[in-house]
């Protein structure tokens, strides 16, 4: 191999050093002292420059400190200070450190984009599912021709069931899921001894289903497994009904606790704190307490709470809102009428009465349904009415009673539409009354003729006027038509009664709460 050339020094040097032994040192610390700071290109020129630079009658400086360590020095070895070679990793370890934290924060903001997306992709799925909620439901079961399935020994478990079962299900079983929201999965159902009930009980009560009707009714379970999803949230205020009604509506409140077990809460109208003395009569569809502050207690106020089952808010509110029909001139303000109580008018009640109590409940914006119905007392006033001139009560109403009563029902739903913009708004229809019981002749008219005209004629135009103002209904009548043995003049009773009222006011309500025009349908989330 040819010697290697010894490359020639620069024409300026970057360093004097002299010719003497004792420049080594010197050139050592100099070397020391700019490596620090010199670049690398620097580094390289400088030993160039050293290679170059020794006398040629002496020895090179490294071979005499070579010799004088006792080693020899191989050649080409390049002398690196330790300080540049540390603060040479000092900077490269900075660069990757740099690196590394550059790359971590755009790690972190790529993680925060993802979140925003997935949450912005969420909220906009859900938004579009909701949009599909507010489609018209196929068919209203309780308006269909079908049986009640009578269930005496689990009450929870009776029903309407349309004949035609595949175009239009009956619907899901709401209140057995609403007992175990309440009361837990591991209380039962409240069961009771067939033997318990009369003979005339036990002849309407339902022969059990078919095989077949059996196996839908499973298969229909598992499409649907939870019935109530609506009434499982905890929310602020919870899903509440007002029911704006007679004597049958309270009762109905009323027997809506009784199935589930909870007591009812009496109080006035401006203070819903204020309270009749108790303790309350066993059961309040049969009678009530003494007057309370000049209150007859059947005009209060009543309100029925369905807590969880763990106690950690209310599922379902149900209040009423008791009135006297359609009379706008306080006809029955009489001795007769121990229970009235001023105002008479029912758009006056409203707005004096019922908003106050509801406003301390949360505001009239909380409320999710109202079920208005008028009728008994209406078909009481005619009665009265006729009376007076000596009218026969068999004979229908006339075209002139039937346009006032349009005209004042069409006023009246006017006036709860303007009071809660945001509920539903669901009009309860007249059922018919026990024929064989006395002091009911204003409602049946049926001194003569086995006909209830008068309820007829009257049920006609509140479904007339319901659809022209584009209400939906609940037809009480129509389900309980042929159970009038089972009613206490015009009250139904628990069984069936109370529980098809019970069934239909949480169906109200899943309509309600699935319904894109809900208060409660916020853009972020629901209420």
């Amino acid at each position: 191999m040819p010697p290697r050339r010894r490359p020639s020094a620069p024409s300026t040097p970057l360093l004097d050093v002299g010719p003497g032994t004792d420049d080594m040192p010197a050139f050592k610390s100099s070397a020391t002292d700019f490596s620090s700071t010199a670049s690398s290109t620097q580094r390289n020129a400088f030993t160039s420059l050293a290679a170059s630079s020794p006398a040629p009658d002496r020895p090179p400086a490294s071979a005499t400190s070579d010799a004088a360590g006792g080693g020899a020095r191989r050649p080409g070895f390049v002398y690196r200070s330790k300080s540049a070679t540390g603060e040479h990793l000092v900077r490269l370890r900075d660069r990757v450190q740099m690196l590394y934290n550059g790359r971590r924060e755009a790690r972190t903001r790529f993680v925060t984009l993802a979140g925003l997306v997935v949450l912005f992709t969420w909220f906009l799925l859900g938004r579009i599912r909701h949009l599909g909620r507010d489609s018209p439901i196929p068919c209203d079961a309780l308006h269909q021709p079908g049986r009640l399935l009578v269930n005496l020994t689990s009450p929870l478990h009776t029903h309407w069931r349309p004949l035609a079962e595949r175009r239009c299900p009956p619907l899901p079983k709401y209140l057995p899921a609403l007992w175990h929201v309440t009361h837990g999965t591991e209380r039962d159902f409240p069961q009771y001894r067939a033997s318990t009930f009369s003979q005339d009980y036990q002849r309407i009560a339902a022969e059990p289903l078919p095989l077949s009707t059996r196996l839908a009714d499973a298969i229909l379970s598992r499409a649907t497994p939870d019935p109530i999803p609506f009434l499982r949230r905890r929310r602020a205020h919870p899903p509440t009904v007002l029911v704006i009604g007679d004597s049958v509506d309270r009762n109905g409140l009323v027997q809506f606790c009784q199935l589930f077990r909870r007591n009812v809460t009496i109080s006035h109208y401006h203070d819903i704190r204020q309270h009749p003395p108790g303790p309350y009569p066993a059961d309040l569809t049969r009678e009530h307490g003494p007057k309370f502050d000049g209150w007859d207690q059947r005009g209060l106020m009543h309100r029925c709470e369905l807590p969880f089952a763990d106690g950690s808010g209310v599922a379902l509110r149900v209040i009423n809102g008791f009135h006297y029909g359609m009379d706008a001139l306080d006809e029955f303000n009489t001795p007769d009428h121990t229970d009235w109580h001023a105002p008479g008018k029912m758009e006056t009640r409203i707005d004096e009465l019922f908003l106050p109590a509801i406003e301390q409940l949360g505001g009239v914006y909380k409320v999710d349904v109202v079920q208005l119905h008028s009728g008994m007392w209406d078909l009481a006033l005619f009665g009265m009415q006729d009376d007076k001139t000596k009218w026969l009560l068999t004979t229908p109403l006339t075209p002139e009673q039937l346009a006032w009563w349009q005209e004042r029902m069409r006023h009246a739903i006017d006036h709860v539409r303007r009071r809660f913009p945001k509920a539903r708004i669901v009009l309860r229809k007249l059922h018919r009354t026990d024929d064989s019981v006395v002091g009911t002749q204003y409602i049946t008219n049926l001194s003569v003729e086995p006909v209830a005209l008068r309820v007829h004629q009257l049920r006609h135009l509140q479904e007339e006027v319901a659809r022209s103002e584009g209400l939906p209904i609940f037809d009480f009548g129509h389900v309980l038509e042929g159970y009038q043995l089972f009613q206490e003049k015009v009250h139904p009773l628990l069984v069936p009664g109370g529980v098809v009222y019970a069934h239909n006011l949480v169906h109200q309500l899943r309509l309600a709460l699935g319904s894109r025009k809900s208060w409660r349908r916020g853009w972020v989330w629901d209420a």
